[in-house]
């Protein structure tokens, strides 16, 4: 902007002084002049119309320069409007002092046209300076350089209306890359932005040329793809992003290799909105497995996010309406036919729908953050039925409650406090209080995870690795830390009888497990046959349908006892 398309505002009592003034801006291309012979003038023409410069009097009747720049800083409409102060030679001192106010300059009486250009143009290109810096603060993420979620919604939106014209396939890819939390909790910010940028310039690295790409949270990424031949050809670009971002990046003599999860949204069947296109991105993205992958958004995705929208309200009252509660799957020794212990698995018995199985809230427990109140309960729940249980045994009794604990709440500062705390409360002795870990906890806080399961050994609360051969789990688990039981997760455990290659792993699995000291169970036993087999590779104890179905605490009680 320069004074010849500004709008300016001239707010002067002498009508002399007021007329030259004005006649003055005339004569220098000034294209829109306003007046005010007076403060209440002036604020109320600011308040209708708008206005790029105000040169303001000083001294003035009834409402003084000085009250109309303190109203104007006052107002979040106006403050942002540059002003020059009018004073006479003589009253500097109040021209200083507004200026301390806000104001951006000062003019004496009378005017030099040549000064009067030159502060006006001064002013106005600061005013189109900060104009610029607002719009990029307002559209661009200042960490990464990239344009922010505002600007990807903006040209998401513009695509979506000229598609409406001229169709043609485009994709939204979600991008959310894991560790930079735990960057920014332990070498800071900056290190962690650093890291963020470092993994952007992956990505701009393999993008096609026209894609836009913007940060649209902490560590999530969106990219628009424009005229795809085919979808085949976005799954590429998401495969290829997924690909490169998963290869370690070393920082500050730390390595760091986060999961990446990569979502798809094609524009087939077309968008009404930019924003339900980036959010069903994202759910892909969100749902791309727990050590992150790629996914492309359906119709499946869509329904289950529905299905979550209608359940989450009642979930969040569901601990307070006392709807959880607990049933346990007998732990069986495989030897001699006696319960080992038991496995809790928590049920959400819903007013209207009747019983809930875990896997259908259970990640929205997580997405939404109530999984912590809600494993704090089970711990405390399962504390409780442990010493109920341990005093109906006896003293010598051996037998465990397993509990599975989610990554989220594994990952809580104080996990720990919350498992003593309730032990003490019920009483529950450490012997019968077993943690199963999954994969997913263990891969998220594996910077943590020596220290919990020493202290675990230090309260002698007995640990397990479960779902082994579910995923990807490494061996690797088993040398790095000292878990006493190991779990293998029934899909390589159903009619193992009829698969040698299942027998092979199984049995490897075994006599390793009892190298370094482990128990074994063997989860979701439906077969005699299966069973047998298990015998004869020495399985210790055994779970499943075969012996018995997960039963409230009242009937799980009596087989015990």
């Amino acid at each position: 902007m320069n004074d010849n398309d500004a709008t300016i505002l001239v707010v002067e009592d002498e009508r002399s002084t007021r007329f030259a003034l004005a006649r003055m801006l005339e004569k220098q291309g000034t294209p829109s002049i306003y007046e005010a012979e007076n403060g209440r003038q002036a604020v109320e023409r600011l308040k209708t119309t708008r206005v790029d410069l105000v040169l303001l009097d000083v001294i003035m009747p009834e409402l003084d320069g000085r009250e109309v720049l303190k109203t104007m800083k006052s107002d979040v409409n106006l403050r942002n409007i540059p002003v020059i102060m009018v004073t006479a030679l003589d009253d500097m001192d109040s021209a200083v002092k507004c200026i301390e106010m806000g104001a951006e300059d000062y003019l004496t009486k009378p005017f030099n046209p040549v000064m009067l250009r030159a502060r006006i143009f001064a002013c106005l290109e600061k005013k189109r300076l900060r104009d610029i810096e607002k719009e990029y603060l307002r559209t661009y993420d200042s960490a990464t350089g990239l344009p922010n979620q505002r600007y990807f919604i903006q040209r998401l939106t513009e695509q979506i209306h000229r598609n409406d014209r001229h169709p043609f396939l485009f994709a939204v890819i979600s991008v959310r890359i894991g560790k930079y939390q735990l960057i920014f909790e332990t070498l800071g910010r900056a290190a962690a932005d650093k890291y963020l940028v470092k993994r952007t310039r992956q990505l701009e690295g393999i993008l096609p040329d026209d894609a836009v790409m913007a940060r649209t949270g902490e560590q999530s990424f969106a990219v628009l793809l424009f005229d795809l031949k085919s979808t085949a050809q976005g799954d590429a670009v998401a495969i290829g992003i997924f690909e490169a971002l998963s290869d370690p990046l070393y920082l500050e003599g730390h390595e760091f290799a986060g999961k990446i999860h990569v979502g798809v949204a094609y524009n087939n069947p077309p968008y009404a909105s930019a924003e339900t296109m980036l959010r069903d991105a994202g759910l892909a993205a969100s749902r791309a497995g727990s050590r992150g992958g790629f996914k492309i958004f359906d119709d499946t995705l869509h329904q289950e996010a529905m299905r979550r929208l209608a359940l989450e309200p009642d979930l969040r009252q569901a601990l307070h309406k006392k709807q959880m509660l607990m049933h346990y799957q007998p732990i069986i020794s495989m030897s001699t036919g006696d319960i080992a212990g038991y496995e809790a698995l928590v049920r959400w018995e819903h007013p209207e729908k009747g019983t809930i199985m875990p896997d259908d809230f259970i990640r929205i427990a997580e997405d939404t953050g109530l999984i912590i109140p809600l494993g704090n309960w089970i711990l405390h729940e399962v504390c409780r039925q442990a010493a109920r249980w341990g005093e109906m045994a006896g003293d010598n009794n051996h037998f465990t409650i397993s509990v599975n604990v989610s990554a989220h709440q594994f990952a809580e500062p104080d996990f720990l406090g919350v498992l003593e705390d309730a032990m003490i409360k019920s009483g529950a002795r450490s012997r019968n209080i077993n943690l199963e870990l999954t994969e997913t906890a263990l891969i998220e806080n594996t910077e943590r995870l020596a220290e919990i399961l020493d202290e675990l050994g230090r309260l002698k609360v007995r640990t397990s690795l479960d779902d082994f051969g579910k995923g990807y789990c490494s061996l690797n688990y088993l040398n790095r830390f000292p878990f006493d039981t190991l779990k293998i997760d029934r899909s390589l455990i159903r009619q193992i009888h009829q698969k040698p290659r299942n027998q092979a792993i199984v049995g490897s699995t075994v006599e390793l497990a009892h190298r370094l000291d482990m128990k074994v169970v063997a989860e979701g036993i439906e077969e005699e046959a299966e069973v047998e087999t298990l015998q004869q590779m020495k399985c210790e104890y055994g779970q499943g349908w075969y012996y018995n179905v997960p039963m409230p605490q009242s009937q799980a009680g009596k087989l015990l006892c």
